[in-house]
């Protein structure tokens, strides 16, 4: 597969030297009072409504025999909302997971999840190969695919198979750089499709099984939910390039372990 070369910008091409600047850090000085006001109001509702919530949300096979009762409707809704996180990301794409897994059970959830990103990782690539930079900087944030376009700049597949693969990375961003790219589009979902799929089945088997845990259990999980959250919104930067430093070491040592191999069968 070639690497990822990224389409230059008309400024460049005509020779202006300027560097992009990097996405500017989080301000350190704000406080998230907003968010952690929410999180109490959701806690104390989810706790005062605890009882109606879980008859309701509990009984699983009911839920799911309302939704079959809308035939092809529910899973083609369930497609359009993974492609559409993918092309605006609206919501979470863990929550998708989730809510795809506790409506049709871990398989259906997870083919229904993995066809949605499928469609949607095409629609976002060949958006950005029709119609260019001007389109992919309308829908993603100018500093952040400048950001990514210098990371992503000369990578081959394995480095785009981790993107996809590890959390804490914005790889639909990734997937309109591919578009800017030469790289073959068809080949370059398929990737994307595999680096995804073990997270969406983590998520489907949770929703899938989440009945079967008590309502109180619930409250700790859904705390760290929520402290997951605040970390990656506060730093998530720093978890970026965390994340990208081990991808690039991997992949520099995987290429070495190459290099040696084709240098062990030469001398053969």
């Amino acid at each position: 597969m070639r690497e990822l070369r990224r389409e230059r910008s008309p400024e460049r091409r005509q020779g202006d030297s300027r560097t992009l600047k990097a996405p500017s850090p989080r301000p350190r000085g704000v406080c998230p009072p907003l968010l952690v006001v929410l999180v109490v109001v959701g806690g104390g509702a989810l706790w005062y409504w605890r009882e109606p919530l879980w008859a309701f949300f509990g009984d699983q096979e009911h839920i799911r025999e309302w939704v079959t009762g809308f035939g092809l409707w529910g899973p083609l809704v369930s497609i359009a909302l993974n492609v559409a996180q993918v092309l605006l990301a609206p919501v979470p794409g863990q929550f998708v997971g989730l809510v795809n897994g506790y409506l049709y059970g871990v398989w259906l959830g997870t083919l229904y999840s993995m066809v949605g990103l499928a469609l949607g990782t095409t629609l976002v690539m060949g958006l950005g190969r029709r119609f260019g930079r001007p389109l992919v900087e309308r829908l993603v944030n100018p500093e952040q695919l400048a950001h990514w376009d210098r990371i992503a700049d000369h990578r081959g597949a394995l480095f785009l198979f981790l993107v996809f693969l590890l959390p804490f990375l914005p790889d639909d961003v990734v997937c309109f750089l591919v578009g800017l790219s030469p790289l073959a589009i068809p080949p370059t979902v398929v990737l994307a499709t595999l680096g995804r799929l073990p997270g969406v089945f983590v998520s489907c088997w949770v929703g899938a099984y989440a009945t079967e845990l008590p309502w109180w259990a619930w409250i700790p999980l859904g705390g760290g939910a929520a402290a997951l959250a605040w970390a990656f919104w506060r730093y998530q930067t720093q978890l970026e390039s965390l994340m990208v430093r081990l991808i690039q070491r991997f992949v520099k040592r995987d290429a070495q372990n190459v290099i040696l191999l084709t240098f062990h069968v030469s001398l053969l």
